[in-house]
Order: C-alpha cells, then structure tokens, then sequence
C-alpha cells in the first residue's frame, strides 16, 4: 500500500507542469470520464511509477463513472478521447484526477493501517504444496 501511494505521489509530481485547463466538464461523470482517460494515457508511460499510478486510476476512476451512472456509455470515451488535449489532460491529471485518486487511496491506506501500538499479525506460513500423484508402472 505504501509503495502504491509513492507512486502515486511520485506520479503527480512528475508530470510537467500544468497547461491550459479543458473546459468545465458537463457534469461528474464527464469529470471522471477525462480522469479516466488521463489514467489510461498514464498507464502507457514507459515509467513503472505512473503505469502503476495509471492502472489503480482506471479501476478508480471507472467504479466512480459506473457507481454513480450505471448506464454510463462506456464507448464515448473513444470520442472523448479523439478530442482531448494533451497538455490538458496533463494538467487534469495534476491538479484534479491525481490529487482525487491519491486522496482517496491515502484515506484507504488510513482506514485499513493496523491501530498505533498494535503487534502485526504472525505470518502463517503457505501451505505445503500437495505432492505429485504417483504414476501407475508400466506393463
């Protein structure tokens, strides 16, 4: 969980800095919709950090889109995405997906940390791997 986090923070500062912004998105699932397609394009960095960064946003930001609008059409991204701006997705990415999406998982990391002064759990160890069934002899 601490490395998702790092990369998500590492992730949001690297990117270069912000351009001119897209327009006011029509409505949140618009919004995420365009968060959506910045994590895809992140996701195809080159950069380990922001393709992890990429991949938790597109879960994220794909449960937010079908959580609130079921009926939600997934394939007017493809439309969505012939029109964006680079240089603005980038800035989307900085100043409002990366922060949502790193908030969101430091509110997770939060919730799910053992309570101060806990003693971690013992690690049970895997099980034995079951052995290989006997093969009958040759006649």
């Amino acid at each position: 969980m601490r490395l998702l986090l790092s990369s998500c923070a590492a992730a949001t500062l690297i990117l270069a800095s912000a351009a001119h912004a897209q327009p006011a998105a029509t409505s949140p699932s618009i919004s995420d919709a365009r968060c959506l397609l910045a994590m895809v394009a992140l996701s195809n960095s080159s950069d380990q950090n922001q393709q992890r960064m990429g991949q938790g946003g597109i879960v994220y930001f794909t449960g937010r889109i079908a959580g609130r609008d079921p009926n939600f059409d997934f394939s007017s991204l493809k439309a969505m995405a012939a029109n964006m701006d680079l240089q603005a997705a980038e800035a989307d990415l900085k100043q409002h997906c990366g922060p949502m999406f790193n908030k969101s998982m430091q509110q997770v990391a939060t919730a799910l940390a053992p309570p101060p002064g806990a003693t971690p759990p013992a690690q049970t160890p895997a099980p034995a791997r079951p052995a290989a069934p006997a093969t009958p002899p040759r006649k």
